[in-house]
């Protein structure tokens, strides 16, 4: 298999690794103060399972690297090209 071929499930290991981080305190923050200060949402909204934010998470990570792709290209300028 090549190895460029490879590249992105490891950025996709990567963005998980990351998520799960981010969903520890994310979980428990929502389920802590969710109840006390947005009661008016539906029950199912007030107590989110961890794997389902951890879901959220990677899902909005892969959409904003869809849809806003990071533009990260070398240019040369005309200072180093006349060296």
């Amino acid at each position: 298999m090549n190895l460029l071929n490879v590249i992105p499930v490891i950025g996709w290991i990567i963005a998980a690794v990351i998520c799960f981080f981010i969903a520890i305190p994310v979980f428990f923050l929502w389920n802590w103060l969710a109840p006390l200060y947005l009661y008016f949402l539906p029950k199912v909204y007030l107590s989110i399972p961890f794997w389902h934010v951890f879901g959220l998470l990677w899902l909005i990570s892969s959409l904003r690297g869809l849809l806003f792709p990071s533009i990260s290209s070398s240019s040369s300028s005309s200072a180093n090209a006349d060296k």
